[in-house]
């Protein structure tokens, strides 16, 4: 492997390819994703076998990034021009003008071909985003009006009790907003510590990736208007998830409140809609008492809390030069490694937010949080946890934290930092290791510590991102998925390779999302279901005989 070698080629071919193949015939809207065995476009499939061609602007976010900053590191404005024409095309036609909501996110896209607004019928075709996190900077430049005022509706559609802080993950469109939407109302209290465990009950559902999301509006709406309201009501709302951490671990929560019970609890432990009330009391009370409450779940899937949210209030924290929020992340960030991560094997561990261990505990019941017979099992330590300890390490000096990011450094064998600077004073030479996100970690650990040696690093984890994923001309999870989508993070990587080779990382835009999604109902084996696409395209697999079949026609 010559780990010397640049991924310039390679990426010009790449994003030139993929925007070719993506590109609707009669417009700039483009697709979601395509097959790497026919170049074509990937479909939604309905539960009455239509099939739509799927462009979800939502989920093309980390692509324009690329296109950004492919013109910085090459000079060639194309990249731009083609980030800028998409974008103003999908502002100009898919944003609602009375909600100012834009038609994408997680249950509406559009038909890349015929321009039609579409979405699954069991979402009722509503706006949502979770840890999507928009390219808001590139929104804003190419249409400043109509971005600040998605921004400002976005929080009006889905904030249902502004005094209650009562929200909702799914937002309606077609309903008007005052003006000064961030004014109308002063924040109250809503979260009581002295009060814990007990927590507020709402009819919306708190959830942390729903709720970073619309911190992280909030805050670039203050970026582009100067409106302190908006401010102050991103940190309210995310101070209820600082107030409702463990009084005692002070490890984060999934939400900041409990699902309000509006009807009586069914027999069936397999329907867990929220108006029966909170699913992991329901599931888990009879053996955990007050801990089991959806807010401490820390044990179905920790990334949003451990990776999406701080990453977001991270960067929210350094554009707007505001330490309260970078020590209300790093407290949750702290808390959490220092119960839930088992140095000795580099496992995460299964846990309550008290931080009991809830390794090999079998489910008693059906519930929400999995089917009875579920056991909970340790995982291994994703590399990406190395970058929300980074990114916080370049924000503060925490002792903890930076011991921390060492010890977990080390874990990886990726070598040794000094416990208070973290300068390198040992790497390996050569590491199998293979995350996007470890990239961005080596390339912002170098930024931090001026050690030329980490970016040689990350080149070969950059390699070995190439050797993994990057077939038939498109980045896939291997050799044998099938198709590839726009918002994968993996190109981006290289792209930043790049740009640290030319001393220009600092000037792309930032890496903060895994990408859109869409999810809603199909029809599987006969029955209807509601899934992800991640799951039912993404995650589909060929042959090697249909592999070799490519390969000999090509």
């Amino acid at each position: 492997m010559n780990t010397q070698a640049s991924f310039l080629p390679l990426l010009t071919e790449y994003y030139q390819r993929i925007y070719a193949r993506a590109q609707a015939s009669s417009s700039p809207l483009l697709a979601d994703g395509i097959d790497s065995l026919n170049d074509t476009p990937v479909y939604w499939t309905y539960p009455d076998g239509q099939q739509v061609p799927m462009s979800n602007f939502a989920s093309q976010q980390n692509f324009m990034r690329g296109l950004s900053a492919m013109s910085l590191i090459t000079g060639d404005e194309q990249y731009q021009a083609q980030a800028n024409q998409t974008t103003e095309y999908f502002l100009t036609h898919y944003t609602d003008k009375e909600s100012g909501l834009f038609h994408w996110g997680g249950h509406r896209f559009v038909h890349r071909d015929t321009g039609n607004i579409e979405g699954p019928a069991s979402k009722e075709c509503v706006h949502e985003l979770k840890h999507h996190f928009p390219y808001y900077e590139l929104l804003h430049q190419v249409a400043p009006e109509t971005t600040r005022k998605y921004l400002q509706g976005f929080w009006a559609a889905h904030v249902l009790d502004w005094r209650k802080l009562d929200l909702s993950r799914h937002g309606e469109y077609g309903k008007s907003f005052p003006e000064n939407i961030f004014g109308q109302t002063e924040p109250q209290p809503v979260v009581n510590p002295n009060r814990w465990p007990e927590l507020p009950e709402t009819i919306g559902l708190t959830f942390v990736n729903a709720s970073t999301d619309l911190i992280y509006a909030a805050c670039h709406y203050y970026k582009y208007s100067g409106d302190q309201n908006a401010i102050k009501w991103a940190k309210h709302l995310y101070h209820q998830f600082v107030l409702a951490r463990h009084p005692k671990t002070r490890m984060p929560v999934y939400q900041f409140s409990s699902p309000l019970q509006r009807e009586p609890i069914p027999d069936d432990d397999r329907n867990t809609f929220s108006w029966f009330g909170d699913r992991a009391k329901r599931q888990f009370g009879p053996e955990f008492g007050e801990i089991a409450r959806e807010a401490n779940v820390l044990f179905r899937d920790s990334w949003p809390v451990v990776v999406d949210n701080p990453l977001a209030i991270l960067e929210c924290a350094r554009f707007l030069a505001d330490e309260e929020l970078t020590e209300w992340a790093i407290e949750g960030i702290n808390a959490y490694f220092r119960y839930a991560w088992d140095e000795s094997t580099n496992e995460i561990i299964p846990m309550w937010n008290s931080g009991q261990d809830m390794t090999g505990y079998v489910f008693p019941r059906d519930g929400y949080y999995g089917d009875k017979g579920t056991e909970l099992k340790r995982q291994p330590t994703d590399p990406a946890y190395l970058l929300t300890l980074v990114r916080a390490s370049a924000l503060s000096e925490n002792a903890d934290l930076r011991t921390l990011t060492a010890k977990m450094f080390s874990c990886f064998k990726l070598g040794k930092l000094d416990l208070q600077t973290l300068e390198p004073v040992s790497l390996t030479p050569k590491t199998e290791l293979c995350s996007p996100y470890l990239v961005f970690a080596l390339l912002e650990l170098e930024r931090l510590t001026n050690n030329k040696a980490l970016r040689k690093l990350a080149e070969q984890v950059g390699h070995n991102l190439v050797e993994k994923h990057y077939h038939r001309g498109y980045f896939l999870p291997d050799s044998h998925h099938r198709y590839t989508r726009l918002d994968d993070p993996t190109p981006y990587a290289l792209v930043a390779l790049e740009a640290a080779r030319q001393g220009i990382y600092h000037k792309i835009p930032v890496a903060i999302s895994t990408g859109g999604y869409l999810h809603g109902d199909q029809k599987i084996n006969g029955e209807i279901k509601v899934v992800y696409d991640l799951d039912v395209i993404y995650n589909q697999t060929v042959s090697d005989e249909e592999i070799h079949a490519v390969t000999e026609r090509n």
